[in-house]
C-alpha cells in the first residue's frame, strides 16, 4: 500500500463580520467595536489539532494580530506554521500593485510582531489570485514569501484559477524567481469539478462523501487542502442578515463541522502545507513569461 497521503490542513483566521463583498457587511472602521469571537473558533481548533499530534497552517490576517497579537502568539507557540492572509481581507481585483504590497507589508509587520518568526506564506482573501492578478506574485517574492496558497484550481465566485495540476507545483517568474505553490484542488468527477475540502463545500456535504472524497485523492496519490475558518467551529456566532442564498452559503451546516473535523483527522494524515510539499512529488511548473 506505500505510505498514506500526507493532506494539507489550513485555517484562514478571521472574525465572522470578515465577510467579503457584501455592501452591508461591517466597515472596516466599525470592526473594532464588533463582538470578537476569533478566539473561539481559533482555540477549538487548536484543541482539536493538538488531541492528535497535528500541526497545521494558519493564514492569518494582520488585524487579527493587531487586535488579538495573544491568540496569534498561541498558534506559533503550539507549533504551527503562521502565514499572511493580508491585513484588512480585501480581494485582489479591488487592489492594484501599490495597495497590496502596502496591506501585504502591514500585515507581514504585525504577524512577525507577534509571533517574533519570519512569514514566508500566504493565501489570498477568497482564493483571489487568479489570472489577471499574477502582478501580486513579483511583489509576494519580494517580501520574502516562499510558499503560496492562493491557486483555487477551478471557477468560483471570486475567480479562482482553472489549471490542470494535482499537485504542489514551482511558479517560475520571469526573472526566475520561483514561489512554491500547495494549491487547493477540487475532484475531478466525469467532467465537472467537486469543491469539497473547506468552506460552504465541506459544510455541506455529508460526511460519507467528505470522506469518499479523500479517499479517492488517496487513490490518485494527491494530497487535498482542507481549508477552514474559526467562525465554522462557533455556531453560535451573530448572524448577519444576508440575502438568502449568501445566507445559506455562509451558515449552512454549522452545526455539523466539529463532527466533521474530528472524522476527518482521525480518518487520515494531515499536515502544515509545507510538509504536503515536502512529501508530495512537485506537479509541472507554471512558468509565467513577463513577470519582473
Amino acid at each position: 500500500m506505500g505510505s498514506p497521503v500526507l493532506h494539507g490542513w489550513s485555517i484562514d483566521v478571521e472574525d465572522w463580520f470578515h465577510i467579503l463583498e457584501y455592501d452591508r457587511a461591517p466597515d472596516p472602521a466599525a470592526w473594532r467595536r464588533q463582538e470578537r469571537r476569533v478566539h473561539i473558533g481559533t482555540q477549538r481548533m487548536l484543541d482539536a489539532l493538538d488531541v492528535r499530534g497535528v500541526k497545521a497552517t494558519f493564514f492569518v490576517l494582520g488585524w487579527i494580530a493587531e487586535v488579538a497579537p495573544e491568540l496569534v502568539a498561541e498558534i506559533a507557540r503550539r507549533g504551527h506554521d503562521v502565514g499572511s492572509h493580508g491585513h484588512m481581507h480585501r480581494l485582489l481585483q479591488h487592489l492594484g500593485p501599490d495597495d497590496f504590497a502596502r496591506d501585504l507589508d502591514h500585515s507581514l509587520t504585525a504577524l512577525e510582531r507577534a509571533t517574533k518568526r519570519e512569514i514566508t506564506s500566504f493565501r489570498a482573501p477568497g482564493f483571489s489570485l487568479g489570472p489577471n492578478e499574477t502582478w501580486a506574485l513579483p511583489i509576494l517574492a519580494s517580501r520574502g514569501i516562499r510558499l503560496d496558497s492562493s491557486l483555487f484550481l477551478t471557477t468560483r465566485a471570486h475567480g479562482g484559477y482553472p489549471l490542470e495540476r494535482s499537485r504542489p507545483f514551482d511558479i517560475v517568474l520571469g526573472d526566475g524567481r520561483t514561489i512554491l505553490e500547495v494549491p487547493v484542488v477540487p475532484l475531478r468527477v466525469g467532467n465537472r469539478d467537486l469543491a469539497f475540502s473547506g468552506g460552504g463545500y465541506l459544510r455541506l456535504l455529508p460526511k460519507p462523501v467528505l470522506q469518499a472524497a479523500f479517499q479517492t485523492c488517496e487513490l490518485r496519490k494527491t494530497p487535498a487542502v482542507l481549508y477552514l475558518h474559526p467562525r465554522e467551529l462557533d455556531p453560535d456566532q451573530p448572524r448577519m442578515r444576508l440575502p438568502l442564498a449568501r445566507r445559506f452559503k455562509y451558515y449552512v451546516g454549522l452545526d455539523g463541522v466539529a463532527d466533521k473535523v474530528a472524522m476527518l483527522l482521525d480518518r487520515f494524515h494531515f499536515g502544515t502545507l509545507a510538509h504536503v510539499a515536502a512529501a508530495t512529488p512537485r506537479d509541472l511548473p507554471l512558468v509565467l513569461d513577463g513577470l519582473a
